[in-house]
């Protein structure tokens, strides 16, 4: 498994299938397009729009256009995108006709990594959504599909396991740290109302933990840590005590995925997106070593502490069931398939 990046895209856009048709001169506003996820399904739409002649328009919002042409030019010179300069808490639009919205905007990974102020995430989550549903409204959207998060199930332990879209946890009000899990979920409120009080059809996906290209390897992301370990360090590194319980979908899936939810997720409906194969991270990060770098040794950092073993693990069971989803990509081969990328200058993020 070490097909480039551009053959990982081509799977994308054949495992879409009558998907993409159903985009075919449909106006789509996307926003959080610079990010992971947005990258893949940016990537992916204007490969199907080759392949398929959608007679695509992307209007991407960005926070800095001038940016976005420099790091990611071929996408900004394509001609079925188009950028909109805007912070998604000031965003407005007032002409035009969407009928597909994918509201992703959030703050960056990076700033979370920096130690960003929980209460900018909270705003950016709250306001964001606000501005975009306002916006959908004015610009005629038949779905919006808004990128959600599993932090708005609060702090999971291994007694939880896999949690479904029915669990009823949710982070400590007195938790201040938690300012994503508390603005996702006040977001998700604002899906609600807007999907009951003003008739707009939003579907809510929320997002768990992905791999592959555009994965940034050098901020808190362990799996991209563990990458970058056995692709150019000395040894694979993990920080904390190894026993945290996680599961990883690989983007390519992940496309699928949110296509089908924008075009076919129920009104008002919340839906896990993610795999269900839990592993604890130094059974991952051995794993990575296995298919990276045999022999490589692998440093754990911490000691065991005594609180409960922690787990983000989604049950998909709903999505599956209701329009035959899968994890198809297995974690190996995503693994893999990550590396293979990261040899790539166009797509690595070290």
């Amino acid at each position: 498994m070490a097909e480039s990046f551009d053959a990982q895209v081509d799977a994308v856009v054949e495992r879409g299938g009558t998907l993409w048709t159903a985009l075919h001169d449909k106006p789509l506003l996307v926003t959080g397009g610079t990010g992971f996820i947005g990258r893949w399904l940016l990537e992916s739409l204007l490969r199907a729009q080759t392949r398929f002649g959608l007679d695509l328009d992307v209007l991407v919002v960005t926070r800095n256009a001038q940016a976005f042409r420099a790091k990611l030019p071929h996408l900004a010179q394509a001609r079925a995108i188009r950028l909109f300069e805007s912070d998604i808490q000031n965003f407005s639009l007032d002409h035009g006709h969407f009928p597909f919205v994918i509201h992703g905007a959030a703050t960056s990974a990076k700033a979370t990594f920096d130690g960003e102020d929980p209460l900018a995430k909270f705003d950016m989550a709250f306001e964001g959504t606000r501005r975009l549903l306002d916006t959908a409204l004015r610009v005629g959207a038949e779905r919006v599909l808004v990128l959600g998060s599993g932090s708005v199930y609060g702090g999971l332990s291994q007694q939880v396991g896999a949690v479904d879209e029915q669990f009823e946890g949710a982070p400590l009000t007195t938790d201040v740290a938690a300012g994503l899990g508390h603005g996702k979920r006040a977001a998700e409120f604002l899906c609600a109302y807007y999907a009951e009080r003003r008739a707009l059809s939003i579907s809510v996906a929320r997002c768990f933990s992905f791999v592959g290209a555009f994965l940034p390897f050098n901020i808190h992301y362990a799996i991209g840590n563990f990458i970058r370990d056995a692709l150019v360090r000395d040894a694979i590194v993990i920080q904390g005590d190894g026993s945290p319980l996680r599961s990883y979908m690989f983007a390519g899936d992940l496309v699928i995925w949110l296509l089908t939810l924008l075009l076919k997720g129920e009104k008002g409906q919340l839906y896990n997106v993610g795999s269900d194969r839990m592993i604890s991270l130094t059974d991952l990060a051995f794993l990575v070593r296995d298919l990276i770098a045999p022999g490589k040794p692998v440093q754990i950092l911490g000691r065991p502490g005594s609180a409960p073993r922690s787990c983000y693990v989604p049950n998909i069971g709903r999505t599956r069931r209701d329009f035959g989803l899968d994890v198809w990509t297995s974690l190996e081969d995503s693994i893999l398939l990550t590396a293979t990328a990261a040899g790539d200058n166009r797509w690595a993020s070290w």
